[in-house]
């Protein structure tokens, strides 16, 4: 079946198509996706239902993230010629949550009104107390008998107690309003963040020859992925094969679920320039590069699109007036939203007639800009929301509104062109079924592969430096494994025995790995003999030394033990090293190494002597 395949070369200004009809929304899912060392790219399959003519298609929901450039939309079904790909972004979630900021806008309303009518109240009992407290002369010059000034005592505490019982009764319901006005404003804050998450969509402009289901590819690159390999390396006992697991720490925080999706991985990073780096004329004493390239990848965009919502203590302020420059302007919707496209650093003013009005600078490296209102009568201030993510070229001044039949936009006009045969290596590994990751930017451990190689298992002692026998598995031919440099974790017999590393840029045809130490073997390294003397008119001074190695294997079967010693080696021409007693070891004079290759049998013990000296003129020489 053919397939149709259109590069997104670019961001695109939105626009709309004359005598379409609404666009259809087609819901898209992730099937594969390739991580990069950093980076992925998505591959997401969508099914949109068509009709005959011209259809526009809606595909929601993607990561902000997503770097316009290296969209591409593959076109599966016959009869159905793609003509463009318009890219914006939004917040999905606004008008859900705008119901909510609204029901609670007027509960908080509600509540205000309560508490200020309580208050009220309250006040006018205040006034009411005062009144009884300040009535100290009802009886007159005359006075009153004590039976009636007792009754008059009884009425007024009765009035005072009521006053009191009254206050506290509206002090308690005043508190409680208060709470759930707290509260309110808690919740609304919260909406507005949700609120202000945008997301990615594309616009397909689509040609059918008929109506019916058309399916498309859809593949992007987005930042903020990245995997790491590394190894677990098994070995049993009478066991001459290695089991060598290739795993891998994946990681992703794209704003995308990755749910039981095929996963590949690339050592390619599309994030590098592949500009070939260019040499300046290097002056001095300026020190300065003319012409120089510095090898950079440049995004060079002009444009910022800023969102966000204008609000004052009550809640969403409808109508209030955005503006940048003379000629971008716009207005708050009746939730407070707003979105202006502006060119990068610049000045946005906001303004409501009764309050003071407000500035911010857009100026970041960000294409998209969360910029949150909040507007008081006395001031006015502005609350920047942080967006980690790069939302990297999200407007360009270029665009493609149309493909033709025959064109040439994805592979010239069949000319061969004369392009040297080579290959360049980039090795990517299929993991086995399918796995999530979720978007937490937490590194996630997958499967790769299990390889089971030969290797020979031998002993390695530097006496010198360690007191220890560490046991070493040496694997031939390895470059045939297409290693990557990584961790390895090491078990010998289901026992981990602690870490190792894989250098994969080394130039030996043996891989050696490094397991552990062996307690049954031991080896010791002795001073036997130090010798110092000078000459008479002390012009030169000479050093002799003489050690021994002594290794016994303490195991049950025979063992193969490689140990390493060294000798000094003289780099100035009045010092003179002379090795007088190798031990029988292979000497490589260049290096100073000692290396003696031996095979113990079981409970067999040698003892391993070398000697040399070093004279030197005028000179203490220390030497170990």
């Amino acid at each position: 079946m053919k397939i149709e395949r259109f590069l997104l070369a670019g961001c695109f200004f939105l626009h709309s198509f004359a005598g379409m009809s609404a666009p259809v929304e087609a819901n898209s899912k992730i099937k594969e996706v390739m991580v990069y060392a950093t980076g992925a790219m998505v591959n997401r399959t969508v099914t949109a239902n068509l009709k005959n003519g011209i259809n526009e298609v809606k595909i929601p929901l993607l990561t902000p993230q997503l770097d316009q450039q290296s969209v591409q939309v593959g076109v599966k079904s016959s009869g159905v010629t793609l003509v463009s790909i318009d890219y914006d972004v939004e917040v999905p979630n606004r008008k859900q949550i705008s119901k909510e900021v609204v029901t609670l806008t007027k509960r908080s309303a509600l509540l205000r009104d309560s508490i200020d009518m309580m208050i009220a109240k309250s006040s006018v009992l205040d006034r009411e107390r005062e009144l009884i407290l300040k009535s100290n002369n009802i009886g007159g010059d005359n006075g009153f008998t004590a039976p009636t000034l007792q009754g008059i005592a009884s009425y007024v505490r009765k009035d005072l107690n009521d006053i009191i019982n009254q206050q506290y009764d509206y002090q308690k319901r005043i508190q409680k309003c208060q709470e759930e006005l707290t509260m309110n404003e808690q919740k609304m804050n919260l909406f507005y963040e949700k609120q202000m998450a945008p997301m990615s969509f594309l616009s397909v402009k689509l040609e059918s020859s008929h109506a019916g289901n058309c399916e498309l590819d859809l593949l992007y690159f987005v930042e903020n992925a990245a995997w790491m390999p590394f190894y677990e390396a098994r070995i049993s006992r009478n066991d001459t094969k290695l089991h060598l697991v290739q795993k891998a720490y994946v990681s992703q925080a794209t704003k995308e679920k990755w749910e039981s999706v095929a996963l590949s991985l690339s050592q390619n990073d599309p994030g590098m320039s592949n500009e070939k780096p260019e040499l300046g004329k290097y002056e001095i004493p300026s020190g300065n590069y003319v012409g120089r390239n510095e090898h950079r990848k440049e995004s060079g965009n002009p444009f910022v699109k800023v969102i966000g919502v204008v609000r004052d203590s009550k809640g969403p302020l409808k109508g209030a007036l955005i503006t940048a420059g003379e000629d971008r302007k716009t207005q708050s919707d009746e939730n407070g939203y707003y979105e202006l496209l502006v060119p990068d650093r610049s000045t946005v003013k906001y303004s409501f007639s009764g309050y003071e009005p407000a500035t911010c600078l857009v100026y970041n490296c960000n294409n998209v800009a969360v910029k949150n209102v909040n507007m008081e009568v006395d001031k006015s201030n502005v609350v920047e929301t942080s967006i980690s993510q790069k939302y990297s070229n999200y407007i360009m001044q270029n665009r493609v509104s149309q493909v033709k039949q025959g064109s040439g936009a994805l592979g010239g006009s069949g000319t061969m062109m004369n392009i040297p045969q080579m290959v360049i290596r980039n090795h990517v590994e299929k993991t086995p079924g399918l796995n999530t990751i979720p978007d937490d930017g937490a590194d996630h451990e997958v499967m790769v592969k299990d390889i089971t190689v030969d290797a020979e298992y031998n002993y390695y002692a530097v006496p010198k430096l360690s007191k220890e026998v560490y046991l070493v598995a040496s694997i031939p031919n390895w470059k045939k494994l297409d290693l990557l440099d990584g961790t390895v974790k090491l078990f010998l017999n289901n026992m981990y025995m602690g870490e190792s590393f894989i250098n994969a840029r080394q130039t030996e045809d043996t891989l050696n790995l490094s397991i552990g130490k062996d307690k049954e073997l031991a080896i010791e390294r002795k001073d036997l003999r130090t010798y110092s003397s000078k000459n008479l008119i002390r012009t030169s001074d000479k050093v002799e030394r003489e050690w021994m190695i002594t290794v016994k294997n303490n195991k049950s079967t025979s063992a193969k033990i490689t140990v390493e010693d060294q000798f000094p080696v003289s780099t100035e021409s009045d010092i003179k090293v002379v090795l007088m007693d190798n031990g029988g070891a292979e000497v490589d004079e260049v290096e100073g190494r000692l290396t003696w290759k031996l095979q113990l049998k079981p409970g067999e013990k040698k003892e391993l002597k070398f000697s040399y000296s070093v004279k030197s003129k005028n000179r203490n020489i220390t030497v170990d």
